[in-house]
């Protein structure tokens, strides 16, 4: 074979080479191409996992959020309340009333689970003068109910209530002050009902649970004073 034939040849073999059909490199081209199914399967579990956790995190964020704000709406809300509450007991009366056996007894009420007394009312609740007030539990809610006080007549008048707070679990009355007349000179203390027909507690104590959880006590100084039989004084 001559030199120029070699020469020839050769070209042809070099040719073939970088022809697009020569398989090493076609294999070559389409692995540099795309991905592989395995490649994609474990880039999208990948991606899931990173999306589980981040949706685990907003959730986790948004039910704290949430959370807080009903702690903050039902603090707000209880403390609305014992201002009211306050607000009502310091203003009220020492009011005296002949009761069915011609006596002279103080116009209050104090038990456990209910507390009544006379005060005036607000002006969006009442229409001025005195009311007979009474707040309790019941239905889980802490309900007050008031009506125009008349000593001649204490049931007399229109009953209207409104509801002061939900979700109350428990509700716990206390009453601080001698039990009786004969033990004025007695130190005076705690008192789950009042017997006294004749004055009332010098304090009143609540003892709220709402949702089970128990809130600081609402204690309030009640004005002392001396009244005629179906009157109010100091």
């Amino acid at each position: 074979m001559s030199s120029k034939q070699r020469a020839v040849s050769n070209s042809k073999k070099h040719c073939w080479l970088f022809t697009p059909r020569n398989p090493l490199r076609y294999r070559s081209n389409r692995r540099q191409a795309g991905f592989t199914l395995l490649e994609l399967v474990v880039a999208i579990t990948l991606m899931g996992l990173v999306l589980v956790v981040l949706y685990s995190g907003l959730r986790l964020g948004l039910n704290g959020w949430d959370s807080g704000e009903q702690r903050a709406e039902a603090t707000n809300r209880l403390r609305l309340a014992q201002e009211f509450l306050r607000r009502q007991l310091m203003q009220s009366l020492t009011v005296y009333a002949i009761n069915e056996e011609q006596k002279r007894v103080v116009a209050f009420v104090g038990q456990p689970d209910r507390i009544e007394f006379v005060a005036p009312m607000l002006a969006q609740l009442g229409r001025g003068g005195l009311y007979r007030v009474r707040v309790e539990a019941n239905d889980n809610r802490l309900w007050i109910r008031w009506r125009p006080y008349l000593p001649a007549d204490p049931e007399a008048g229109e009953e209207r209530e409104t509801v002061l707070l939900e979700d109350v679990s428990s509700v716990e009355w206390a009453y601080f002050g001698p039990e009786q007349e004969s033990q004025l000179e007695s130190p005076p203390r705690w008192h789950s009902n009042w017997m006294n027909a004749q004055r009332r507690p010098q304090l009143v104590r609540l003892n709220l649970h709402l949702r089970g959880q128990p809130w600081p006590d609402l204690v309030a100084a009640l004005t002392e004073g001396s009244a005629g039989a179906t009157g109010f004084g100091p």
